[in-house]
């Protein structure tokens, strides 16, 4: 009987150990799993916060350099200083014209050179009147003219001015090379080092504003250093001035634009069950999807719910009123799904939950973040092998067979976007193998979209035609052993498989820090050189 109680006893504990044991290591195994899950989802959060943003905008400044004075403009300057006009008065009858320049130029303190060929008399009676109006008057009314040389007035006949412009008629033949060069305005030399755009790009649009001489060949040059991206200018100042500010509007950063793509396998009923329906329109509660209509723009309207407008293609959210959103089709093949802010996370929530079903596959869920008005590839495929034959030598060569999709996106008004989208499926076709080298089938879809910040579009319409055998018979009855093949068959079917390709673009936002503002100084970003 002592036995008995006691290996009961034993038994007890020994189970208790046991349950112990079983209930640290749960806990133990409990713990592990909390602490993967939280390493997971702090993963998870980062992930999906490191979208990446636009670059910021700052202020920029080029500073000219001073300007070197020509040859020409010293000449305009010698020439166009200005005479005194200070107030006279003065009566002189029969007075010898040297004389009277000699007082004038006396009273206002000028220097005055008079040739031996001036010569005549002058009566003159005026009163407050301006000295300079006074001195051209009296040159004038004798013939004369004047040229300033320095601070030295010089008067001089009209015979004398005949006399040096046969003297630089002659001079200019004799030196036309070098009278062209000293009157040639010099070339400056700036670098600008280009941030944002591409330096090639700007050289081209740049060069059109470079003058050009007498004989159309433009006057100074833009290269590009590639090695700073940079701009390498040579122009005379009137260009850079025109040029530099031009520079300062292009080179600004773009917005980046964030592309997500589903692409999504499905049967034609389940394409339906999702709002597609080729060549009309398919209502599925709270989805609405159209195919490509002949127009594109946004529109801003609001409809009564369940209101829809066949003839001219509208779609909208059954559930309330939203905007509305007419697609560009190319090729036919496209279609708008229109959905105010669907959002990525509810999308890829509702196609993961039609996979649960098995009622699709989704193939990818690619994204990838791109510049404005810059293209987009996402290609994923196989390369196929086949073999050529020439001059009795066998070669292997390749073919790509992919799904691709191109996205060029263009950002108008702040929250619109313009997609110009290209897709091409390849498919094998072992059917039409030649020497067992399978053909490949091509399908190509190019349209042109309006969306909003966060909407979707699908790209639809690249299906294929799958054929099976499929068994059949009667319920309970094909599954009795041996009799049951008397109950059951196979036949051919023939299923029509959609590839569905959501497109949801968002423009991320810039990223707030730092002061960015930024001057470019001539001792670092510009090189001034006057060339003659």
């Amino acid at each position: 009987m002592k036995r008995q109680i006691t290996y009961s006893r034993i038994v007890r504990w020994m189970l208790s150990v046991f349950f112990l044991l079983s209930l640290l290591s749960g806990c133990a195994n409990k713990q592990d799993e909390v602490e993967a899950d939280q390493f997971f989802k702090q993963w998870k959060t980062t992930a999906e916060k490191s979208k990446g943003y636009s670059p910021q905008s700052r202020r920029r400044t080029i500073k000219l350099p001073p300007r070197v004075l020509t040859v020409k403009e010293a000449e305009k300057q010698k020439s166009d200083k200005p005479l005194p006009t200070k107030k006279i008065t003065m009566r002189m009858h029969e007075t010898d014209v040297t004389v009277l320049l000699r007082a004038l130029t006396r009273a206002v303190g000028l220097n005055l050179i008079l040739n031996e060929n001036v010569k005549g008399t002058v009566n003159i009676d005026i009163k407050d009147a301006s000295w300079d109006q006074v001195f051209v008057s009296i040159l004038n009314t004798q013939g004369l003219s004047y040229a300033w040389d320095g601070d030295i007035i010089r008067i001089v006949t009209h015979e004398d001015i005949n006399r040096d412009l046969e003297r630089l008629t002659t001079e200019q033949k004799i030196k036309t090379q070098k009278k062209d060069v000293e009157l040639v305005e010099p070339l400056i030399t700036q670098v600008v080092a280009v941030e944002f755009s591409d330096a090639k790009k700007l050289q081209e649009n740049l060069s059109m504003f470079l003058s050009q001489n007498e004989k159309d060949q433009p006057i100074g040059s833009v290269m590009v250093d590639e090695h700073t991206n940079s701009l390498i200018i040579q122009a005379i100042y009137s260009d850079l001035e025109r040029m530099l500010p031009l520079i300062l509007k292009l080179d600004k950063p773009t917005p980046q634009i964030l592309i997500e793509a589903h692409i999504v396998e499905a049967s034609k009923k389940v394409a339906m069950e999702l709002g597609v329906q080729w060549g009309g329109l398919y209502n599925s509660g709270d989805l609405w999807i159209t195919p490509g209509a002949n127009s594109s723009g946004v529109l801003d309207n609001t409809l009564s719910a369940g209101g829809i407008d066949p003839t001219s293609g509208n779609v909208f959210n059954s559930g309330g009123s939203g905007d509305i959103l007419d697609k560009t089709s190319a090729t036919g093949l496209t279609l708008g799904f229109a959905l105010e802010d669907i959002g990525g996370s509810i999308l890829a929530a509702q196609l993961s939950a039609l996979q649960a079903e098995g009622k699709l596959n989704i193939l990818s869920s690619p994204s990838i973040t791109t510049l404005d008005n810059q293209e987009a590839t996402i290609e994923s495929g196989t390369e196929v092998p086949y073999q050529t034959v020439e001059d009795d030598e066998v070669n292997v060569e390749y073919k790509d067979a992919v799904l691709s999709l191109v996205v060029t996106p263009h950002v108008i008004g702040g929250n619109i976007l313009k997609l110009n989208i290209k897709t091409k499926k390849d498919e094998l076709d072992f059917a039409n193998a030649v020497r067992g080298q399978p053909a490949i089938n091509t399908k190509r879809a190019n349209t042109n979209v309006l969306l909003y910040d966060g909407q979707t579009t699908v790209i639809a319409g690249l299906s294929k035609e799958n054929s099976s055998k499929v068994n059949t018979g009667v319920p309970w009855l094909k599954d009795i052993p041996i009799l049951g093949y008397l109950f059951k068959g196979t036949e051919d079917e023939d299923t029509l498989e959609e590839l569905l390709i959501f497109i949801t673009p968002h423009i991320l936002g810039e990223r707030f820090g730092d002061d960015m503002d930024e001057s470019l100084m001539d001792d670092s970003s510009s090189e001034s050189t006057p060339e003659s």
